[in-house]
């Protein structure tokens, strides 16, 4: 697979500021997002190429490595200090003809000194650290990707993995799993699942297998810990009067009251309509944020007037810089 360059993905500088990154991520994410772009395969891929590269890019550790190294820099179990060392080996031995270091030869090293140094530098290419102890030996764990839907994320799933598992002999094998992503999956935050690693050595245990979400984003809601909040529309009348009013909710359809003189900009929180309660995490709450919208094809000027004369203070008198 070719190298991805992130920062193009994106369309921003190598120097670019967090904040930079992250606006620029959301106005493509909502460009391309699946549920804006129904059965469009193209803009899926696009998504997910923005996906991965805002979960880089966005991570100041993870954006250090792939600026040094590339995307080898982020796979499971990549060693920075040994990829340093192995690297700072090849550029001598470039410079002293092919020698391994100070001037030696191949021939002049000992064998069980090369051995040392290949078998420490394996684990940079996926080939495992050397082994020296001689009772059992947990297995390795196994980190995979998963994209989630926003919503999916919000309430928990039961989905099937693919994934390639090594076997014994160091074969990779394929093999699916049932996978139960609990209520509130965070982007870059591990899900462990017990057991399903690579497997263990003379008896020892298998390793672990960890997924990491990256979340797509979802063009009404937006998340901060357990609690979401949406821009919720009324109309004039409804921000004067007050009302009731049905709004969606991740878990079903609730009546909400707008209080009589709502203003735009003010939240309304709905309690328990967030992120569900899993474990010893409460449920989140969903706060409602009053976008008062007014007609399209204009309001008559009597009626108007008559609302301009209903307010009896300056709606600017506390604009001051």
């Amino acid at each position: 697979m070719a190298e991805r360059d992130f920062y193009k993905i994106l369309g921003v500088e190598r120097g670019a500021s967090q904040d930079e990154i992250r606006k620029v991520y959301r106005k493509l994410a909502r460009k391309y997002h699946p549920d804006i772009n129904p059965g469009n395969k193209e803009a899926e891929a696009k998504f997910k190429d923005i996906s991965a590269a805002h979960d880089v890019l966005s991570d100041p550790e993870k954006r250090k490595l792939y600026d040094e190294f590339g995307e080898a820099g982020l796979a499971s179990g990549f060693d920075a200090d040994k990829a340093r060392t192995y690297k700072q080996w090849q550029e001598q031995a470039s410079r002293t003809g092919g020698s391994y270091g100070g001037g030696f030869s191949a021939q002049e090293f000992d064998i069980n000194d090369l051995g040392d140094i290949f078998g420490d530098l394996g684990g940079i290419f996926g080939r495992g650290r050397r082994q020296t102890q001689t009772g059992p030996v947990q297995g390795q764990d196994i980190e995979a990707a998963m994209d989630i839907d926003f919503l999916d994320a919000v309430r928990g799933f039961q989905t099937a993995l693919s994934l390639q598992r090594p076997d014994g002999a160091g074969n990779a094998q394929p093999e699916t799993i049932r996978v139960n992503i609990p209520p509130g999956a965070e982007t870059g935050r591990r899900i462990r699942i017990p057991g399903k690693g690579g497997p263990g050595v003379r008896g020892g245990p298998p390793g672990d297998l960890y997924i990491t979400p990256r979340i797509r984003p979802h063009p009404l809601l937006t998340r901060e810990g357990r609690d979401l909040t949406m821009d919720l529309p009324i109309t004039i009348g409804e921000a004067i009067r007050g009302a009731t009013v049905e709004v969606p909710t991740p878990t079903g359809p609730v009546k909400v009251k707008i209080p009589p003189g709502a203003q735009s900009g003010q939240l309304l929180r709905v309690k328990g309509k967030g992120v569900p309660a899993h474990g010893k995490s409460p449920a989140g709450d969903l706060y409602l944020r009053l976008m008062v919208q007014v007609p399209k094809n204009g309001v008559p000027r009597e009626a108007v007037e008559k609302v301009d004369q209903a307010y009896d203070e300056d709606v600017r008198k506390n604009l001051r810089l």
